[in-house]
């Protein structure tokens, strides 16, 4: 069975897959270098919000960010 990774790893998958550069994404998504590296590295969980800004930015949907398992796990455990 193939091991579910983190949403920030996720999101480090697409941004590569699009060629991107995180400071390309950042600046596509409208946050901080920072704030998207810690997101990558799973320092800080992103609001819907963000999560739909750099959605748009990868070019996929939001709902894949909003569905993808460990995100779920986390939004039912508030």
């Amino acid at each position: 069975m193939a091991r579910v990774g983190s949403l920030g790893e996720f999101l480090k998958d697409q941004r590569r897959h699009a060629q991107l550069s995180l400071r390309q994404l950042a600046d596509q998504a409208g946050v901080s270098n920072p704030y998207l590296s810690q997101i990558e590295r799973g320092v800080r969980k992103p609001s819907a919000d963000v999560l739909q800004q750099i959605a748009k930015a990868l070019r996929i949907s939001a709902e894949a960010l909003y569905v993808h398992p460990n995100t779920l796990r986390q939004r039912l455990r508030r």
